[in-house]
């Protein structure tokens, strides 16, 4: 049975008239009786009541009916689908993001993608930079979100600049330095670092230890690490350290009673900045891929 003789079936079954059956499907009416006599065979039962004046279905010809025509609707749609998949408008999309990002608009970025391709599911995983590029290595997702890269970038990859936040140090309210209105990477050197960072990596080489050293020259001195942001923020808040964290995961705590929190600049003057990336392999096949990163242009 192939999806030929089903269609032959239902035009017959819709129509009642093999004549008028055989011209929509554009085959010959000898051609849709054969098609028709071959398909109750493999049924293994009559589908049509028949003679010269009159064609009805049988109990079973009705009952095979629903089935063809559900099964014809969704090889139909199987057909649309995968068409719309290679056009990067269907399918799925497994996206990695640093943690921490779901508080900048990363947010607004997945929901203007939802609403312009709503039949591309997302999936999201988290993770450090390392940990994002390893699965973007390993195929475990399609692209990532992620801070540009302390070290020599990864030939296998493409990336795109998404946009810059502000660096803010922050620190308890009783620091030596809280009445600054600003900080620099020099104004830091001494100081106890608490970082949001797996705790099973070595200090220098934490993205955050990588961010210091690139741009301040030195390793910071990593008393603590975090692997959660609320923890990070209460320890500062106690006075165990400080920690340097982009704008966007500072937002809701710019008020706080507790903490001090200000613009790290450069030697120039000029605010730092984290750049993000969106990062995707060279070699892939999912279009969604190249839909989102259009998208971002």
């Amino acid at each position: 049975m192939n999806l030929n003789q089903l269609e032959y079936f239902v035009a017959a079954a819709e129509t009642l008239n093999f004549t008028r059956a055989a011209s929509r499907c554009f085959i010959s009416q000898t051609a849709m009786t054969q098609q028709i006599r071959a398909l109750e065979k493999i049924v293994g039962a009559p589908l049509f009541i028949r003679d010269k004046h009159h064609v009805e279905l049988t109990i079973s010809g009705k009952v095979f009916l629903k089935e063809a025509q559900f099964i014809l609707e969704r090889s139909n749609e199987a057909l649309r689908m995968a068409r719309l998949a290679s056009e990067g408008e269907s399918g799925e999309l497994t996206i990695g993001y640093i943690r921490g990002y779901g508080q900048s608009d990363f947010a607004e970025i997945l929901r203007s993608f939802t609403y312009t391709f709503p039949n591309i599911k997302l999936n999201l995983i988290s993770g450090n930079s390392s940990d994002l590029l390893e699965h973007l290595e390993k195929k475990e997702c399609d692209m990532v979100f992620s801070i540009s890269p302390f070290r020599k970038d990864n030939l296998n990859f493409h990336r795109k600049y998404v946009r810059s936040y502000p660096v803010m140090g922050v620190l308890y309210t009783d620091h030596p330095l809280a009445s600054r209105d600003h900080l620099t990477y020099e104004d830091l050197k001494e100081e106890d670092f608490i970082m949001m960072q797996p705790s099973n990596r070595p200090k220098d080489q934490m993205e955050e230890s990588m961010l210091i050293y690139e741009r301040g020259g030195y390793l910071p001195n990593v008393v603590r690490v975090e692997g959660n942001q609320e923890s990070l923020i209460l320890m500062i808040a106690a006075g165990m350290g400080i920690s340097l964290l982009p704008e966007y995961i500072t937002r809701p705590y710019i008020k706080s009673q507790f903490l001090r929190i200000l613009p790290i600049l450069k030697q120039d003057g000029s605010a730092e900045t984290l750049d993000f990336d969106v990062i995707w392999r060279k070699e892939q096949d999912n279009p969604a891929v190249e839909q989102l990163v259009e998208m971002l242009s």
